[in-house]
């Protein structure tokens, strides 16, 4: 059972996801908070698998202590899910180490489903934010790895992620499973030398 904490000042939002939550056999929310204060005053007595955080609450932003919460809870995600689509909000969040980002307008289902993205390895983002992120990166001069070492199924995939599919999305698209897509997705990275999913991108949208 993954347990849940949320962070969020608008109550009706706030247990629409809870109940959400509550749909789900293996999640689980223990705590919710309206004010940073509070849940950071709570920080040391929590047991949180996964932290759904808004940005801009009543005192301040929890973008400030996205560093404190893995700090303390360092196998814990962090995923913060808000109606900022600003690149100094979005970039700010995924530098202090924030593991996804999405957006109030995604669909319910889309929120769900992005949580158990982050908890089979991938990185959510919508679709938008996923664009502004790959805009606003300048590629690195000396970069190296080439996409014609890519199988086509392999640039398939990286195509879908460029789109801002979730690994789930991938699977489906192509007709392949969960784990198959994160067997091609690892290949990927070793091929194009690089770390993780921005920086994929980043090459894909380079180089093709």
């Amino acid at each position: 059972m993954k347990n849940i904490v949320i962070l969020e000042d608008d109550k009706s939002f706030r247990e629409l996801i809870m109940s959400e939550f509550d749909k789900c056999n293996d999640m689980q929310c223990v705590a919710s908070y309206d004010k940073i204060k509070d849940l950071i005053s709570d920080l040391g007595t929590l047991e949180s698998d996964f932290f759904w955080l808004d940005i801009s609450l009543p005192d301040g932003k929890s973008t400030d202590f996205i560093a404190e919460i893995k700090q303390m809870h360092p196998n814990a995600l962090v995923m913060l899910c808000t109606m900022h689509d600003d690149d100094e909000n979005i970039f700010e969040a995924l530098k202090e180490g924030a593991d996804g980002y999405i957006l109030k307008n995604t669909a319910l289902d889309k929120m769900t489903d992005a949580v158990y993205d982050l908890f089979k390895g991938g990185s959510p983002m919508s679709p938008f934010i996923a664009r502004k992120v790959l805009h606003s990166f300048r590629p690195a001069e000396n970069s190296s790895g080439d996409l014609k070492n890519l199988t086509a199924r392999e640039k398939e995939i990286l195509s879908l992620l460029a789109q801002g599919y979730l690994y789930k999305e991938v699977a489906d698209d192509c007709t392949i499973s969960l784990e198959t897509v994160k067997k091609h997705v690892q290949n990927i990275y070793k091929k194009l030398h690089v770390q993780n999913r921005t920086e994929a991108i980043i090459k894909f949208l380079k180089e093709k």
